[in-house]
């Protein structure tokens, strides 16, 4: 088995995510093959205790977690990845939950095999019959008109491309995911079968 360690980092970027993050690391952590890999979040000057809830979870979890002065999110996305030693890097949003536990393992096979940006399909965790349709739309439409695009919540890209694309655009206020995304081949691109709420 791969040691994922010292192939992947893990960034994630967030703000007064308080509702949400203890769900995200939690959910991560189920993640196989996790263990020792290093997570990095870039935290916006929360004002709640966001902090502290990733804080009392970090001596539970399997994975080391690391965190860092963030900003908007795409600098925080870029301050993580700045950070980073390994050659991929997996941008999660703060609210990202898994819905199998080889999501990670599986995407960092297919970086393996050439792939330059993986992502996976979505589902809403809303009960909304307008959010469900909307998703579902969305996985429907997405390898046919929008590859290659891999929304933020789930992002993992190599680190050479990344950085050859130029990163996340830090002066845009929206779609940085899909303006960076634009840059990659189609080709190169893989949409994994696996969901994340």
């Amino acid at each position: 088995n791969v040691i994922m360690k010292d192939f992947l980092t893990v960034v994630i970027p967030c703000k007064n995510e308080s509702k949400y993050i203890a769900d995200t690391l939690l959910s991560l952590n189920n993640q196989s093959g996790m263990k020792d890999v290093r997570v990095i979040i870039a935290d916006g000057n929360s004002d709640d205790n966001t902090v502290a809830i990733i804080q009392s979870l970090s001596g539970f979890v399997r994975y080391n977690i690391e965190v860092i002065e963030g900003g908007t999110v795409s600098v925080g996305r870029n301050s993580g990845a700045k950070l980073c030693t390994t050659p991929y890097i997996l941008f999660l949003d703060a609210d990202t939950n898994f819905k199998n536990k080889t999501t990670i393992r599986k995407s960092l096979s297919k970086m393996f095999k050439g792939y330059k940006l993986v992502t996976c399909k979505l589902m809403s965790r809303s009960y909304s019959f307008l959010s469900k349709v909307a998703f579902f739309l969305f996985n429907l439409t997405h390898p046919k008109i929008m590859e290659p695009f891999a929304p933020g919540l789930y992002f993992m890209t190599d680190m050479k491309s990344f950085v050859q694309h130029g990163m996340f655009d830090e002066t845009v206020t929206q779609s940085e995911d899909f303006l960076l995304s634009k840059k990659y081949r189609k080709k190169q691109f893989h949409i994994l079968n696996h969901y994340v709420t």
